[in-house]
């Protein structure tokens, strides 16, 4: 079975694609709200990634669902982006916290 008739499969007169389309959608809203109001800001992190992750997930699953090769091109670019940008938060948020205190201090260090 193709991933385009694995997609198109009817369960109950509903295609399994855009049953599972729908789904990925209905987890945005959390997603976005744990991004704007995430007590920290890895919680805002989590909630970016997860937004970004369904689009990218939603982009490849509609090119499969409409066969244009555009977009799976544009989920390959997309991958990128999101990867570097992953990279450039984790290095923003480690550098955004206090260094921990060392175990010596200036004074018993003579």
């Amino acid at each position: 079975m193709t991933p385009r008739e694995l997609l198109t499969y009817e369960i109950l007169g509903v295609p399994i694609g855009w049953a599972a389309l729908a789904l990925l959608v209905a987890t945005v809203l959390p997603a976005i709200y744990r991004a704007a109001r995430g007590p920290a800001e890895a919680d805002r992190a989590i909630g970016a990634d997860h937004v970004f992750f369904v689009l990218v997930a939603s982009l490849a699953m509609l090119g499969l669902l409409w066969e244009r090769h555009l977009l799976m091109d544009l989920v390959v670019v997309v991958t990128l982006i999101g990867f570097i940008s992953a990279l450039i938060l984790g290095r923003y948020l480690g550098r955004s916290r206090p260094a921990p205190k060392s175990a010596l201090s200036a004074g018993d260090a003579e």
